[in-house]
């Protein structure tokens, strides 16, 4: 796979955006057949890891995570919010975010990252998948990651060799509501305006 379609999936995913703008992402990309092998085992077999010629590894990144709180003086610093509102933001944290929630709120920024490079991964034409079961320890271990970097997500990208429908999705009907979720979300009329 051409290096310039890799780099656009990663700058899309870089350009995600993250709570207090904290980016705590790192992504590996793994083009060796023999990683991509190993990754596959960690995978409990999944063949596309054999099969695509790319996969990346998203990092969750505790280091980047903690700083959370200077990126957000950044945003006092540049008027996307004032001091008082960042004091009660960081008053909130202290209440509802206890340190071993860290590494959930790390995982939901990084799926968002993740999600950009998928959407971009697809506009060019490529196949991908969003992997969350494998062997979090086998991962760390394959690649020597440090204590600081967790795998969120293993996400295999190639030229798909075949064009399927898309998945089923449930309705809007039952995923969305009007104000209460014994209210579906019903889409009016269009009226023509």
């Amino acid at each position: 796979m051409p290096a310039q379609l890799i780099t656009r999936c990663l700058e899309a995913a870089r350009l995600a955006p993250s709570g207090t703008n904290c980016q705590p992402w790192k992504f590996l990309v793994v083009r060796s057949a023999e990683k991509r092998r190993a990754l596959m085992d960690a995978a409990f077999g999944q063949p596309m890891f054999d099969q695509a010629p790319v996969v990346v590894v998203l990092l969750g990144d505790t280091k980047m995570y903690r700083k959370r709180f200077r990126t957000g003086q950044e945003l006092i610093e540049v008027g996307a919010i004032v001091r008082e509102d960042a004091d009660k933001a960081l008053a909130a944290y202290k209440e509802m975010k206890p340190d071993e929630d860290d590494a959930a709120a790390i995982a939901r920024n990084c799926m968002i990252a993740g999600q950009n490079l998928i959407l971009e991964a697809t506009d060019l034409g490529l196949g991908s998948c969003w992997v969350m079961l494998f062997k979090h320890e086998k991962v760390v271990e394959l690649f020597g990651l440090p204590k600081n970097l967790l795998p969120v997500a293993l996400i295999p990208l190639g030229h798909p060799d075949q064009d399927p429908p898309p998945r089923p999705r449930y309705p809007l009907s039952e995923v969305a509501f009007d104000e209460s979720p014994d209210r579906p979300w019903i889409t009016p009329p269009d009226r023509g305006t």
